[in-house]
Order: C-alpha cells, then structure tokens, then sequence
C-alpha cells in the first residue's frame, strides 16, 4: 500500500498516541508509535521519516533533547513538538533546534491535521528544491523541472516549452503527452496565452475549462484539459519559455493553495534555469580560451618552423629546376627531378598553411560583398568540381548587407570549405551554398553563410576535434589537417563564428556567421 507520509508519534502517554494514530491513519498517513525520546532517536536512526511529532516533556531523554539527536541523523525531517506543560521558553528553544512548529495540548484533531498538512508541504518543497538544484546541467534539469512539477501539483500532464532562436516555443521534455498532435495542440494553447500574464508578463496564467473560451476555439484536443497552470519563464525580464501543469479530471480544479504553489515553484525554476544557462556559457567560455589559447601557441611554434622550413626548401627546388634545364626529358633522373620539384611545392604549400595559420599575413578589412566573395572562389575551384562531378546549388540571399573583412582571406575560407566538402564525395554528390542576413547571439547583425553536402557527415566522436591543428580524417598524404584550423582561426580574427554539424538528411554542415 501507498501512504501519503511516513510518521513518527513520540509520546510517553499511550491515550495520545492511539489519538493522534486514529486521527492521522485515516487520511492515508503510515504512523510509526515511541514511547519516548530515546526509542525515538533508534527507530529515526533506522528507518527514514518524513515527519515526527514529539512531546517535550518525557522521562529519560526529553522531547527538546532527543529532537537534537534527532536532526542530527536527519536534517530535513520535520519535526512538531507537542506538550502541556511547555512555556513559551520551550517553545521558542524547540523552534531554535529545528522544530517546524509548536502544538498546545489539549488540541483538536482538526488542528493536529492542518499543522501535519503545512509540515509536510515544507518537506516536500524542501525535496523539491533540493532536486531542481541537484544539477545545473542543461541536459538534466528539463526532466527534473517535469517530475517535480507532477509531484508537488498532483497534475495529469506537464511540459517545458523554450523559445527557440526564431522565438518559436517547443517542446523541450513532456509527461503525459504521447502524441503529436497533443504536444501541437499544447504549443497552440501557449501561443494563445501569453496574454494573461498579467502587465509584469511574471503571473501564473490560470485556465478552467479552457475548451469553453473563446480565446481558444480551434485548438485541436483542448477539450482533454480541465484545468491548467501555466508559468512564464523569464530572463533578463524576458520571456524564454512556458512550463505548463495540467489536470484532466473535472473533480480536481487548481485552487488558491494550488496556485500559491505554483508561484513558488516557478520561482525556482527560474532560477535553476537561469544557473543551468550561466553554466552552460561558463562551459563555451571555457572551451573558446582553451581553443584560443592552443592556437595561439601552436601558431607561434608553426610560424617558426615555417619560416626555418622556407628557406632551405627555395635552395632546393632552385636547383632542382636548374638541373632540371641540362637534364633529358626522357631519362629516369629527368622523372626523378619532376618528383622532388612536386614534393618541393607540396611542402611549400603546407608552409603557406602554417604562416597563414599562425595569422603572420597582413590583414585588411573592407566592405565586402558576400556573395561576390562565393561567386570569385567558386570560379577557381570550378574544374575541379566539374571532374569529381560535384553539382553547385547556390542559394544566394538578395541585397546583403556587406560584411568587414579581408576579401582574400574570406576566400581562402569559402574555397577550404569547398574543398573539403569536394574532397569527401568522391563518387559525385551536390553542395549546396546558402546566404541570408541573421543576427548573432550578442545581437550583431550578420550575414550567415551555410556550405552543405550529401557526403557522410561528421562522426559525432570526432565532431570537437575537427577545427584542431593537423587532425584530418584524409590518407596519409591528402591532407595536412590545417585547413579548418585556418578558416577558425580567420573568422574568428574577423569577430564571426563557425560550426559544423551534420545535416539532417546526411552530409555536412558548416556555418558562418560574418558580422557587418
């Protein structure tokens, strides 16, 4: 069987026990008797308890005594002392060990019962808040947020609906919705609602029946709700989202408790969210300075190496094209000289990657004409998409605004990333090149730029490692894995982002975000 509580009465008087059991048993509470503060502490020591009431005044251990011992083995345990021979000396010093409150006997079991109740709804409260701020990780708490709100307002269905970067609400974690079409209908009543919320946009939005308001015809499976909370989820004083508590049954309104309730409760969701956010920007942060601080000092130790590396490299492809002039064309060291004049020029295109990777190029911005930039660089790779039978889809956003940045350099970026995408269809495929205006995450207008192909995406467990300097997935020989190092290191030296991930249907993803 299920009780409501788990209850221990501790009380030197038998006739006060059997009461206060009679009393409380048959509102579905488990009664645990001890007959004084010393039974009261072992059986505490042994068995977990959401709630003791005690009398102050027992032989041997006392009632104040024992509920010392008592929140020493278990702090979050309510306790209600009871007694008739207390003063208000008795009562202020219980309070000061931990007491939830103080009961005068003789008492009504009506008072004993509304006293249990207010106890027990600070317990769970307590459990409550413990459990949201367990975690401030933003993968966890969306699902705790949820359990806990079907817990501590007995609802039927509950969801966490966050505003996307389009401002659109969806449904970040549900309970009690199993289809589709009732999450639709759920975000249907969200976008209804938001204006009642009162001028401050913080109240909790109450709905009865909201099937019969006009506000909300048309809203497919509306009729399933009775009766429903719905609490705004601020940032800054913005709304970022809705938490939604419903109840089904036409017997069980939220009342006045109920919505007391779910103020509080909102109240800590806010701020568990709130620290869940700050968290993850402390995660980004992080992950940015120690990119930043590994490329910078790789870029110092490449921009030496390369300069040390030039110039005997020049020295021998001089001479190497010197004997090339006196040599016959048709003999094996005229083919032996070819191959060391091409592994020549393929180190000293790899010395480019590193100067331009340790940013030792002159940089210098100027309006740039995105789209301009695309169509320049697609010029010089196009042959080369023509062999490997790569189909260019350009979907070009019109009158851009023009970005600051170097035009040689946003070139070398676009053709890296053509390249790459190239390189990874071997057997034919399409990239597709998208343009739009946007805005960034501090508000910054931008122009944002999407190069996509049906190549096989990104492994997730390689997806963090992709931008680091000579990781490459290509054969030994194929590749220096500097490239995307380079393009990192270039958009972020003209303040803009970049990301990659996999496309939904396949293929990779990258975007960049290049601010006006």
């Amino acid at each position: 069987m299920t009780h409501k509580a788990n209850i221990i009465v501790v009380d030197d008087e038998e006739s006060i026990l059997e009461l206060i059991q009679a009393a409380l048993s048959r509102l579905g509470y488990r009664i645990t008797c001890a007959h004084d503060g010393r039974d009261a502490v072992k059986k505490i020591s042994a068995e977990k308890f959401d709630l003791a009431i005690m009398d102050i005044m027992m032989p041997g251990m006392d009632g104040i005594t024992a509920l010392g011992e008592i929140k020493k083995i278990d702090p979050e345990i309510e306790v209600i002392m009871a007694t008739g021979h207390g003063s208000m000396g008795t009562a202020v010093q219980s309070m000061r060990k931990g007491a939830f409150d103080y009961l005068h006997k003789p008492f009504q079991p009506s008072q004993l019962v509304s006293m249990v109740e207010r106890a027990l709804e600070k317990r769970k409260f307590n459990d409550i808040t413990k459990a949201i701020f367990s975690t401030i990780k933003p993968d966890e708490l969306p699902r705790i947020i949820i359990d806990s709100a079907m817990r501590i307002l007995k609802a039927d269905e509950a969801f966490l609906a966050l505003a996307g970067r389009d401002g659109r609400l969806g449904i970040e974690v549900s309970d009690g919705l199993d289809s589709p079409g009732q999450k639709a209908s759920r975000l249907e009543l969200c976008a209804r609602v938001t204006g009642r919320f009162g001028d401050d946009g913080k109240s909790v939005a109450l709905l009865e029946n909201p099937a019969g308001d006009k506000d909300f015809s048309g809203v497919k499976g509306i009729e399933e709700i009775k009766s429903a909370l719905l609490l705004p989820l601020l940032e800054d004083e913005r709304r970022t989202g809705i938490l939604a508590i419903n109840r089904r049954q036409k017997e069980e309104y939220f009342n006045e408790n109920d919505i007391q309730r779910a103020k509080i409760f909102g109240s800590l969701v806010n701020l568990a969210l709130r620290n869940a956010n700050l968290y993850r920007q402390l995660q980004e942060t992080q992950s940015q300075l120690i990119q930043a601080e590994k490329m910078s000092a790789l870029g110092q130790l490449a921009g030496g190496l390369a300069h040390e590396i030039n110039n005997p490299l020049s020295g021998i492809l001089g001479l190497t094209q010197l004997v090339l002039e006196n040599t016959d064309p048709a003999g094996q060291n005229f083919t032996d000289l070819k191959d060391i004049e091409r592994a020549v020029f393929r180190c000293k295109k790899i010395i480019t990657s590193l100067l331009s990777f340790a940013r030792q190029e002159k940089f210098r911005t100027e309006p740039v004409n995105v789209n301009e930039a695309l169509e320049e660089t697609l010029t010089l790779c196009a042959r080369q998409m023509e062999l490997k039978l790569v189909k260019i889809n350009r979907d070009f956003g019109g009158e851009l605004p023009m970005v600051k940045a170097d035009f040689q350099q946003l070139m070398q970026v676009f053709l890296n990333l053509l390249t790459n995408a190239r390189d990874s269809m071997p057997e034919s495929g399409s990239i597709t090149i998208t343009t739009r205006a946007a805005h960034m995450r501090n508000g910054r207008d931008c122009v944002n730029v999407s190069i996509a192909d049906t190549g096989p995406g990104i492994p997730p467990e390689i997806r963090n490692r992709i931008f680091d300097p000579f990781f490459t997935t290509k054969p030994v020989g194929k590749g220096t894995g500097l490239g995307l190092s380079v393009c990192l290191g270039i958009i972020n030296r003209h303040g803009g982002a970049i990301t990659a991930q996999s496309g939904p249907g396949g293929g990779s993803v990258f975007t960049l975000e290049l601010p006006v």
